[in-house]
């Protein structure tokens, strides 16, 4: 489809394009001096976008935040189970009393008890529906490494302790802790928690440590690798409930003497940003909703993302020497086939990355850029994303072929396009993005400071597909 809106309207836009359009990067633009006598000439064009489900596999897999349980997509009837692993940070230089002062039995230093708690920051399920979770003790011999990158697929056993005496517990938990009181639980300073009570002589070692080795303690480095490397908790049966863990803790309680009094001490270690925190995911029965020909889908955790080929070839067919001043493209959402109370949520941000570096985006915690990356947030209330402007994005793919392709201004057409369909087939993601579903951090000013894979249970289904392709909005112009 190929149109001309009036003079006058479409000198206005042009301009509103032009300034919308305008950064470092002027390769979009085909004259850098606009001649006052020159007459703008605008165009607009639609060409199809093809669509896919991908299933993207393993993802890297370290985060704030960890997730654990089981669910089934009412609607999908897909299952997802989550599993992490955490090691605990240490105040550095952290002192106990001395240990004249500590309680003791058989002139060793001793614990009183030792708890897990990994508090609930919210859930998906019902809060009284049962669950069984494994905690197994991480081996000191084989760390979780901080240089290395961990994905979702990681293979957790390979790192729990096997050795005899290690730590291992196994419990049931609903996120409504009907243990405790109505008021304590109804009451505003109530945080819900998943508690798992460890051997007291587990804690009695460790304490014994570090007056053995106060050294081991002077860091998070040291004390992952010589007392405490983690632990991993796994997801052992039930379904129906998945819980987001905001941050789990280790104390080991003690009692101490103080001025002819006793008292009872706690030193308390968390699962913290400044160490590894790794989600592990499974899901099952994604091949019904990766195969589909009527639409695309966006599944996390590490689920499904939605493939967009953009059509660079046909956007520039004839347009040799015109700007891109626009590309929109507008990804609606399809709605649920039932809605039901369990249905789960839309993701309110994706990220359009291409194909090639959307593992690199997320390892080194790149922001998008308005040029191979955007993000966009769902709007409800045109239940859809828009990615408002990819000119640059156009542009720089359009560029980045052509001098790959060592494409010059002399070549003939025939001999442009010989050696553009040689690259495009050495490099077959080369104008291909994947639309993925992320979580965002903003300031104040509502400008994004960090971006993360999405680990939260979210599903949506998107027009598109194989046999129902979309259509991207390019407005062209040039000089006269």
């Amino acid at each position: 489809m190929h149109t001309k809106p009036s003079a006058f309207v479409l000198l206005l836009f042009m301009f509103g394009m032009l300034f919308s359009a305008c950064d470092d990067n002027t390769d979009n633009f085909g004259s850098g001096v606009m001649p006052g006598t020159d007459e703008p000439e605008v165009s607009q064009s639609l060409f199809n976008v093809n669509t896919r489900s991908v299933s993207v596999g393993a993802i890297i897999a370290n985060t704030s935040e960890c997730y654990l349980g089981r669910v089934t997509d009412p609607e999908t009837s897909s299952t997802t189970t989550c599993n992490f692993l955490a090691q605990f940070y240490t105040l550095e230089n952290y002192k106990l009393p001395p240990i004249s002062q500590m309680k003791k039995d058989k002139g060793q230093v001793v614990a009183d008890s030792v708890e897990l708690r990994l508090y609930i920051k919210s859930f998906y399920g019902d809060s009284l529906n049962s669950m069984k979770i494994g905690i197994y003790e991480l081996d000191a011999n084989n760390v979780l490494d901080e240089s290395a990158t961990y994905y979702t697929d990681i293979d957790a056993e390979q790192y729990v302790n096997k050795q005899a005496g290690a730590v291992s517990k196994q419990v049931t938990f609903a996120v409504s802790d009907l243990s405790v009181t109505d008021s304590l639980r109804y009451s505003s300073n109530y945080n819900k928690s998943i508690r798992v009570v460890l051997p007291a002589d587990y804690g009695s070692r460790i304490l014994q440590k570090y007056y053995q080795h106060p050294e081991y303690f002077k860091d998070a480095y040291a004390f992952t690798r010589n007392v405490v490397p983690g632990f991993y908790f796994k997801t052992l049966a039930g379904n129906g409930t998945l819980v987001d863990i905001d941050v789990t803790t280790l104390s080991i309680y003690f009692t101490y003497t103080q001025d002819d009094s006793t008292y009872v001490g706690i030193q308390r270690v968390a699962a913290t940003e400044e160490v590894i925190q790794s989600n592990q995911v499974e899901n099952e029965n994604l091949d019904a909703l990766v195969n589909s020909p009527d639409y695309t889908m966006l599944k996390t955790p590490a689920g499904i993302v939605t493939e967009v080929t953009l059509p660079i070839e046909a956007i520039y067919s004839g347009h040799d020497n015109d700007s891109v001043n626009s590309a929109q493209l507008v990804f609606k959402r399809q709605n649920n086939d039932e809605k039901t109370k369990y249905s789960l949520e839309t993701p309110d941000y994706i990220l359009m990355v291409r194909v090639g570096e959307m593992n690199e985006f997320f390892a080194k915690h790149k922001l998008p850029d308005s040029k191979t990356s955007y993000s966009a947030p769902y709007s409800s209330e045109y239940n859809s994303y828009t990615f408002s402007n990819l000119a640059n994005m156009v542009s720089v793919l359009k560029n980045e072929r052509d001098n790959g392709a060592g494409v010059k201004a002399t070549d003939n057409q025939s001999l442009r396009t010989q050696k553009q369909k040689a690259w495009e087939k050495d490099h077959p993601d080369w104008n291909k993005v994947y639309l993925v579903p992320i979580e965002v951090v903003t300031n104040g000013q509502g400008t994004i400071t960090s971006v993360h894979n999405q680990f939260g249970l979210t599903s949506t289904k998107l027009v598109g597909g194989p046999d129902n392709p979309l259509q991207i909005s390019i407005v062209y112009s040039h000089f006269k």
